[in-house]
């Protein structure tokens, strides 16, 4: 005779009453937060991209020079500016963690503002 299995919950499950609960509460921190990171990534790839087409113009540009001075002027420049560059990209970047940190507290703070709403406790 085959045993029936029965679901531990589903006694509890049928007393006990569902919250109705809002579940945007929940989810709309956490899509502004993944939104904020997957900027993040827009930007950075946004840099490497245009970082890695200065590189390869700077190699076809390296293969025209006619002599050793024009060779150094090429490499003088293109350090010059890929410096400027990572520069200026670690300083956005910098804000943007900044950003994504303060992302991160007003995130928590929702979601615990949510989980106090859903549970109905007040302090």
């Amino acid at each position: 005779m085959a045993s029936k299995k029965q679901n531990p919950f589903g006694a509890m499950a049928g007393c006990m009453p569902t919250p109705s609960v809002d579940m945007s509460m929940f989810l709309r921190p956490q899509a502004r937060m993944a939104e904020a990171l997957l900027k993040q990534n827009i930007e950075t790839l946004d840099f490497l991209k245009t970082r890695f087409e200065r590189d390869r113009s700077m190699l076809a540009d390296l293969a025209d020079a006619k002599d050793p001075n024009e060779a150094m002027a090429l490499w003088t420049t293109f350090w010059q500016r890929m410096l400027s560059d990572y520069s200026t990209e670690t300083n956005k970047l910098a804000a943007s963690v900044t950003e994504i940190a303060e992302q991160a507290v007003r995130t928590a703070t929702e979601e615990g503002n949510a989980i106090i709403s859903a549970t109905g406790k007040k302090d």
